[in-house]
């Protein structure tokens, strides 16, 4: 029995010892980390879809304060990681930050911007781009993104495209995730009712496309028209094309 007590405070011991070990090693690292001086600003665009719509010179920098508070040199124990989180998250073209040091001495910065899925021409003049959930949020006046424009009196009361409008999104995801609807529309007028008509790259045309249902058949019909009236007919032979009408194209 005394064996089995002097066994069970032996291993307690131990297992103490190798806890105090451990802490003493995190702590050394721990310390060895804070005196080290930040060599480098490592800054990673996660999720942006190949569209750098803000780059990683932009990141660096606003969290430089264009090069007046270099990050370069700095203890990394001086470096406040929470608060630079915080600054890079007040980019409103930023979505979500994560900034963390490693014991190389680099600041690693994480972010994942929104991405523009079109872009909302408004009648104040303060145009807004739109990301994939139908969220607003502003230019930048570093880049311009080629993307869908959406015009007409339906958003002067918009303050979102969200569930409430899954059908319109479900449209500007269709256009933009399609290389040659993407390449061929360049505008999306929208009035209060729901009723869409486009603007395309090419051609004088107007595509009346009536409201977003049955997007998969109304785009369907719009190729045909592309790929065997037009080349027929010619790109300036008609001024409205119309699509919302069942299992037909009107051309006018």
């Amino acid at each position: 029995m005394k064996n089995l007590k002097a066994n069970k405070i032996k291993e307690y011991g131990l297992a103490f010892l190798g806890l105090a070990v451990v802490i003493s090693l995190i702590a050394f690292v721990d310390d060895k980390a804070r005196v080290k001086r930040c060599k480098n600003i490592e800054i990673e665009l996660i999720d942006n879809n190949d569209q750098y719509y803000i780059s990683e010179e932009d990141i660096e920098k606003y969290v430089t304060k264009n090069g007046n508070e270099p990050l370069k040199g700095m203890l990394l124990a001086d470096i406040n990681l929470a608060a630079l989180e915080k600054r890079v998250s007040e980019i409103k073209q930023v979505e979500h930050c994560e900034a963390f040091g490693d014991l190389q001495g680099n600041i690693h910065i994480k972010i994942k911007p929104f991405i523009p899925y079109a872009r909302v021409i408004a009648g104040n003049g303060k145009d807004q781009y739109i990301d994939k959930e139908g969220r607003y949020f502003p230019l930048s006046k570093l880049h311009t993104e080629r993307v869908l424009l959406l015009t007409g009196s339906f958003f002067n009361s918009a303050p979102n495209l969200s569930a409430e409008d899954e059908h319109l999104m479900k449209l500007v995801h269709t256009i933009k995730n399609d290389d040659f609807w993407n390449a061929q529309m360049a505008q999306m007028d929208i009035d209060r009712k729901g009723q869409i008509r486009f603007v395309p790259v090419l051609g004088d045309h107007i595509i009346e496309f009536g409201s977003a249902t049955d997007i998969e058949a109304k785009l369907n019909k719009l190729k045909v028209y592309y790929q065997q009236i037009m080349p027929v007919k010619g790109w300036d032979k008609f001024s409205t094309v119309k699509v919302q009408y069942k299992n037909q194209v009107v051309c006018e």
